[in-house]
């Protein structure tokens, strides 16, 4: 019989993990490029597969030749996950997301991150579709007894503490009970008629029953009586940011929605905010969450009415001596340097700068290289596209179906949040590089319904670089 500590696959039942497995196959199938763009040079990856003989000598020297200069990489990398898809895809995924092969490539831990999020949650959406039978009951009981059929690859890189195992099986076992009593599944919370009775509030931070897609952008939150929206990506730039929405529209920080609950005299909101009957700490500590960033910000209370022009937050802004706008640091582009003095933001800098008398053509732009002053250029238009998503848009989505509309403005903003990373890292090196990418973000036939203009973004391209066409 199996001991207390026996590894995770003797006490994972088959049907877990077969399924576990089958997801990982989908979805390595749908992120081949975003893995092939994550790997940015060929070494250690592919001395590592030839290393564990998952590819051949032969296929390793094709590959090596096959590179010509960086940017055919992700070429080269999509090639070999394409030949290895059906064969070796659970060990090539086990060498992918170690800590080595992580290190040399850190946007792999991102994708690493998705492939835990989509599993737990088809996981839970499986476990809510009907009860387990008596088969595969005796089978988890063979398989813990050390015993039975057939075994399936453990997918150790998936939960390398195995506590994290027991708690996304605690989840899938939690909405099979909730099936069962004929409970809610995933939350409609764009309707008020899908919350829980008042009354009840309070009891349900007890109930680790209620289902929730921990990928979505945003998250259901409760402490005490207090119901709200956790948006993740304004949590991500820091727990001072107003980043919950109340069921009566208000914007509150974590320590803010604590108050509100109750919980004056709480030390960490981590543990009193709970989402899906788990406390925010425990959702970070499984990768389903973000952490924010620390910072330690001082209390003015003078300043406390200033927002930042980009995101219409408050926090530790910076003033621009010339417009007296105010930025979070990283609200802004280029990020404000916190050690400089005079400081003037980009919208200003930039329009000082573009008076010029040279007109070029469309052309003759695109083809240039990417320096400091062209940077500066697309990073105001960036800005800008930037200011009318989160400040004139975003500010103003109605109530009914808020949680859709406003999931869809945030993956767009997360779209630009690529943008934006890229352009810090200086990874276009000409200016049509960053064109092509605005270009694309633009042509998504989403954009039309979320009212943003390309038309605008190509009118203030042309006026930034001062682009006249001549007959």
């Amino acid at each position: 019989m199996a001991t207390t500590g026996s590894n995770l696959r003797t006490r994972m039942s088959e049907e877990d993990n077969k399924l576990m497995c089958d997801i990982a196959l989908k979805y390595f199938k749908e992120r081949k490029v975003e893995i092939s763009n994550a790997i940015k040079a060929l070494y250690p990856f592919l001395e590592t597969l030839r290393d564990r003989d998952l590819i051949t000598d032969e296929m390793y020297k094709a590959s090596k030749k096959s590179y010509k200069n960086p940017l055919t990489i992700p070429k080269v990398v999509y090639g070999v996950l394409d030949n290895m898809e059906e064969k070796h895809h659970l060990p090539l995924l086990e060498i992918l997301f170690s800590k080595v092969i992580m290190k040399n490539y850190p946007d792999l831990n991102g994708i690493c991150e998705g492939f835990r999020h989509e599993i737990l949650k088809k996981m839970v959406c499986q476990a809510s579709v009907g009860d387990e039978s008596a088969e595969n009951r005796n089978t988890q009981l063979r398989i813990e007894q050390g015993t039975g059929g057939k075994s399936y690859p453990s997918l150790s890189w998936l939960f390398p503490d195995q506590s994290n195992y027991t708690e996304s099986m605690n989840l899938r076992r939690s909405s099979t009970s909730e099936n069962k009593t004929g409970k809610r599944g995933f939350m409609d919370l764009g309707n008020k008629s899908a919350l829980p009775n008042p009354k009840k509030r309070r009891r349900a931070r007890q109930q680790p029953g209620v289902s929730v897609n921990f990928r979505a952008e945003i998250l259901p939150v409760t402490c005490g009586e207090m119901r709200g929206l956790l948006i993740k990506r304004k949590l991500e730039r820091g727990a001072t940011r107003k980043c919950i929405r109340t069921e009566d529209g208000n914007w509150l920080t974590p320590r803010e929605f604590e108050l509100r609950g109750g919980y004056e005299k709480a030390s960490n909101w981590k543990t009193s905010l709970t989402c899906g009957g788990k406390t925010l700490k425990r959702l970070m500590e499984l990768g389903l969450l973000r952490p924010p960033p620390i910072t330690r910000e001082i209390q003015n209370k003078e300043k406390k009415s200033d927002k930042c022009k980009i995101c219409q937050d408050e926090g530790k802004l910076f003033c621009c001596e010339n417009c007296q706008s105010f930025f979070h640091g990283d609200c802004h582009l280029p990020p404000v340097n916190t050690k400089r003095n005079g400081w003037n933001c980009t919208f200003c800098t930039t329009e000082d700068s573009s008076q010029s008398l040279e007109h070029y053509r469309e052309s003759e732009v695109l083809v240039k290289q990417m320096d400091p002053g062209r940077k500066l250029k697309c990073e105001f238009l960036l800005l800008k596209v930037y200011h009318h998503l989160e400040s004139n848009i975003f500010p103003n989505i109605p109530h009914g179906n808020y949680v859709t509309k406003a999931s869809q403005y945030l993956g767009k903003l997360r779209k630009l949040d690529i943008i934006k990373k890229k352009l810090i890292k200086e990874n276009y090196c000409k200016v049509k590089d960053f064109k092509e990418a605005m270009d694309k973000f633009f042509q998504d036939p989403r954009c039309e319904k979320l009212h943003l203009n390309q038309e605008e973004f190509v009118k203030n391209f042309k006026e930034v670089f001062a682009i006249q066409e001549t007959n």
